[in-house]
């Protein structure tokens, strides 16, 4: 089973700033990011503001669409599941913790606490146990009778942080909840959250504090809408981590501020940051990371065009495939260490202007000694060319419903659409078979 909890696939966020049918300019808070979170990851996002922070979490969390890509959360894609279905997610899997703590004043610290379960319909008995319980391990018990603005910054936000772990979620997201906080209460919050991270809790944190990002396992860079860097802790100190981590933040400050500078600086400072991406460099484990990635194929003698240019792109080659995956991996897959093909189709469901129909993709499991490569090739022309290099090779294809002979009968991509169209249910019981 999968411990993959959310997973984003290069998706956009785009706000509209029109009124009254004025076409203007298009704002991208969001722009091709990819972004995974597994049971026990911690997860410290940074960037200047209007970068993106805080429209990831909404498109993470559920609580906003995106515009294009796609985002699962244990495995559903968000855009098939109805509001109940949604609702459900955020209620059992997911709690909040906001910089402003969020708590309602006219309500007592207990009863704020008590609120997520209380709408669920718990009994009295079980809320006052539940209650007291993470009260106690917040070291706040003594204000549960309390209204809020009779407690403590630290107190407050500790108590939001008891309301968002009321019915044990598996994530909790956390937008800048350190931001009203003396350094000493900010500590006491972050070594809570690490220690719920250490139980099991997988988190996503937000802040503007290299130190506060420390506590994370792995740290993302968001600027731009884009994710520029990430570092991974592993075994190294927090000190350490924490001056990797400021060195990424102070140098994209300083480029900000002499941005009328030439390429070369911007060349120079991106090589900086490469060469931090490598001092700490995750321990992959591509077992837990099982995930079929979209992307575009793109081939040697052939332009790249506007549709390809919003994708991910794989670069096929005579002897390679090389790409960036979607745990911000750089990714070289040799011809002669593929061992076995699979080929199949997906069904897509888009909206075309008005009109709306399945778009069939191909779907490719590339198996190597060391590991298993899935996609969804989103191109809609001609992937001939790729087959013939799969084939060169020896390599064991296996195509139970003959995608390779559809694609030379039918090279226009309208007539093989529609004859995909009438024969896909037949098509999906030989692959289920």
């Amino acid at each position: 089973m999968s411990n993959i909890l959310i997973e984003a696939n290069n998706i956009s966020k785009i706000y509209d700033r029109d009124i009254f049918f004025k076409r203007g300019t298009n704002f991208r808070a969001l722009n091709m990011v990819d972004f995974v979170l597994k049971e026990h990851d911690f997860i410290a996002i940074m960037g200047p503001s209007g970068s993106g922070k805080s429209t990831l979490l909404h498109c993470l969390s559920s609580l906003d669409q995106v515009t294009t890509g796609t985002v699962k959360v244990l495995g559903d894609l968000v855009n098939d599941l109805n509001d109940f279905k949604l609702s459900a997610f955020r209620y059992k899997y997911l709690g909040f913790v906001f910089q402003n703590h969020n708590l309602i004043s006219t309500l007592s610290i207990f009863d704020n606490i008590a609120t997520p379960i209380m709408l669920a319909k718990v009994s009295a008995k079980e809320i006052i146990e539940r209650v007291n319980k993470v009260a106690q391990r917040l070291n706040i018990h003594h204000i549960l009778d309390k209204l809020p603005e009779e407690c403590s910054g630290g107190e407050k936000q500790r108590a939001a942080i008891a309301r968002a772990i009321i019915n044990n979620p598996k994530i909790i997201i956390c937008d800048e909840p350190t931001g009203n906080l003396d350094s000493k209460n900010s500590h006491e919050v972050l070594n809570l959250l690490s220690q719920l991270n250490k139980e099991g809790t997988a988190i996503i944190l937000v802040t503007h504090d290299s130190m506060i990002a420390s506590y994370a396992k792995t740290f993302m860079y968001i600027r731009d809408g884009s994710i520029k860097t990430v570092l991974h802790r592993n075994n190294s100190s927090q000190v350490a981590f924490f001056k990797e981590i400021n060195k990424i933040t102070t140098e994209d400050s300083l480029l900000k501020l002499f941005n009328n500078e030439d390429e070369k600086t911007l060349n120079k400072n991106e090589a900086i940051n490469e060469s931090n991406k490598n001092v700490i460099k995750e321990n992959i484990d591509y077992s837990s990371k099982k995930t079929r990635e979209d992307v575009y194929a793109v081939f040697k003698n052939r332009q790249i065009s506007l549709e390809a240019k919003k994708c991910r792109l794989l670069y096929v080659n005579e002897d390679k495939l090389e790409y960036d995956n979607i745990f911000h991996e750089h990714r070289i897959i040799f011809i002669e260490s593929i061992k076995e093909v699979t080929l199949s189709f997906v069904a897509v469901f888009k909206l075309l202007g008005v009109f709306s129909e399945y778009i069939y993709n191909v779907a490719i499991d590339l198996k190597t000694d060391d590991d298993i490569y899935q996609f969804k090739l989103e191109n809609i022309d001609d992937l001939s060319e790729l087959f013939e290099i799969l084939n060169k090779d020896s390599i064991v294809i296996n195509d139970p419903i003959g995608i390779q002979e559809i694609y030379k009968k039918y090279p226009d991509y309208l007539t093989r659409h529609r004859y995909i169209q009438r024969n896909y249910k037949k098509f999906k019981k030989k692959i289920n078979n």
